[in-house]
């Protein structure tokens, strides 16, 4: 009886069915990478294309093709998409996602389910915000600041911050899923201070993505219910303060900065020790 070189093929992430369904519905954790993937690449080009249209414009001192409220609006399309859905989700949810269960020796994320729950969760956000634009796009730039964007602001503000809202979920289940994997599903062996760099630079992310987004969220949608409802959280009219948001805000979006930079140093670090086939100088330090 002759036996076929695919019955010893080992069961691999491109060799299982290649159906839409086998997609949407995966729980493996390199597939939701690839699906993270696509989505944040065309989130790029979106984003990419609005920064194109500005430096077009940019090209004479008159107007070129679009006025001043369509360059605030072009230039908020670009600031909104190009941070929240490409900038901060960029590194964790692609190589993190495809990467983190390989260095620790797990075979996936501590929450598999949960792990393609956060793409269908950030799909949903990008909808409310790919909403926003072809409503007539919004002028408040990629920060929201009070009071434009609760009081005054005649663009489509709500599907925005919405969707920025909805994505924040997104990065809270990546994070806490990361950081549960870490701590339990690590080789025997695989001490903390034994983990490749990448593998700190995420569970650091990740700490910050917990710790700090609840807040954006949470000022974000302090500003829909106001805008909508009258609340009076930063209009002083009311009884509010608008230099709160600002507060609000940047608890979050400071970190954001180390959202963006930690992960990308992680990866730097593995590319140099493997290039120069040396162990990073300073590892502790590092780590710490």
């Amino acid at each position: 009886m002759s036996v076929t070189q695919d019955a010893f093929a080992p069961d691999h992430y491109l060799s299982r069915p290649w159906g839409l369904k086998s997609w949407l519905l995966t729980t493996d954790h390199k597939r939701i990478a690839w699906l993270y993937m696509i989505s944040i690449t065309g989130f790029f080009f979106l984003a990419g294309f609005a920064a194109l249209l500005i430096r077009l414009e940019l090209l004479t001192p008159e107007p070129l093709f679009m006025g001043s409220d369509a360059y605030n609006r072009m230039f908020s399309l670009h600031g909104i998409v190009m941070v929240w859905f490409f900038l901060i989700p960029s590194i964790p949810a692609t190589l993190g996602n495809f990467l983190m269960p390989l260095m620790l020796g797990a075979r996936d994320l501590a929450f598999p389910r949960l792990n393609l729950i956060s793409w269908y969760i950030y799909s949903i956000g990008g909808l409310f915000t790919v909403a926003s634009i072809i409503l007539g796009g919004v002028d408040t730039g990629w920060t929201f600041y009070t009071p434009y964007s609760d009081q005054y602001s005649s663009s489509f503000v709500i599907p925005a911050v919405i969707g920025v809202f909805v994505v924040g979920f997104s990065t809270i289940l990546t994070g806490l899923n990361f950081i549960i994997t870490t701590h339990e599903m690590r080789a025997p062996g695989l001490t903390w201070f034994r983990l490749p760099l990448f593998v700190w630079a995420n569970y650091a992310t990740s700490l910050m993505m917990v710790l700090a987004t609840p807040v954006l969220s949470a000022v974000l949608l302090l500003v829909a219910v106001e805008r909508m409802f009258g609340l009076g959280a930063f209009d002083p009219a009311l009884g509010g303060d608008p230099i709160l948001f600002q507060h609000l805000f940047w608890f979050y979006s400071h970190p954001a900065v180390y959202i963006m930079v930690l992960p990308a140093m992680g990866v730097v670090s593995e590319m140099i020790a493997a290039g120069a086939q040396r162990p990073v100088f300073g590892y502790r330090g590092m780590a710490l």
